[in-house]
């Protein structure tokens, strides 16, 4: 994970909680396309942000 938003690794920590119930409930199926979304959404989301625009003060930072 590329950025350090709290908010966003509360949610992805939710979502595979989510993963981890219906593992250790025995619902494989649904457990591996809960983590194929989640993984999904996670890496879309990160590329997102990697291309957003940066702030202009991390821009004169450097």
């Amino acid at each position: 994970m590329m950025n350090n938003n709290l908010y966003l690794k509360i949610l992805w920590v939710l979502l595979y909680g989510i993963v981890a119930f219906y593992t250790f409930t025995d619902k494989m199926m649904m457990a591996m396309y809960w983590m194929a979304g989640v993984m999904f959404t996670q890496a879309v989301l990160d590329l997102v942000y990697y291309f957003l625009p940066k702030s202009k003060t991390e821009m004169t930072e450097c």
